[in-house]
């Protein structure tokens, strides 16, 4: 690869050079290949497509946090009374009472639909279409309420007392 680069740089080096002395019609063609040339070295110095404001490393999905750990929140949901016809799992008691506390503090400022929504995509693991599915909403109003209820958690738990010892 270093190769290749440095190819290139000589190659820009000399229609840079060469430029100078063409006619009219060759310069278009020159300044062309340097644009094609600069574009390129751009390309394999930075390792992303130039012009783009965001590299690879940065992308949405690399992105995501999540407020809780996906395993704590199965624990906690499994631990709940709450149950629906479609769930076979067993009611369990696996999760302390200050991870219990800490989950219903920053669940409290969901709305009821948020809150059921969150639960069943976190707890369950369910698919947004399923839920869409089981709810009878579309999968979109799923993934905002989810995208909602994420937010809300994790400005509660920025804020909340109960996060200070975490």
């Amino acid at each position: 690869m270093e190769n290749l680069l440095s190819s290139y740089k000589d190659n820009l080096s000399k229609a840079k050079r060469m430029i100078k002395e063409a006619s009219n019609r060759d310069k278009s063609l020159l300044n062309g290949m340097i644009r094609d040339m600069q574009y390129a070295i751009e390309w394999m110095e930075t390792g992303r497509q130039p012009g783009n404001k965001r590299g690879v490393e940065r992308l949405a999905a690399y992105q995501r946090e999540r407020p809780f750990d996906p395993l704590l929140m199965q624990r906690f949901f499994r631990s709940q009374d709450e149950t629906y016809v479609w769930d076979e799992s067993e009611n369990e008691s696996v999760i302390s009472s200050a991870e219990q506390e800490m989950i219903d503090d920053a669940l409290s400022v969901l709305t009821a639909k948020e809150k059921e929504v969150y639960l069943m995509s976190r707890g369950h693991c369910l698919s947004y279409n399923k839920i869409a599915n089981y709810l009878c909403i579309s999968s979109s109003s799923v993934q905002t309420m989810i995208e909602r209820a994420e937010k809300k958690i994790a400005k509660r738990r920025y804020d909340s007392l109960f996060c200070l010892s975490s």
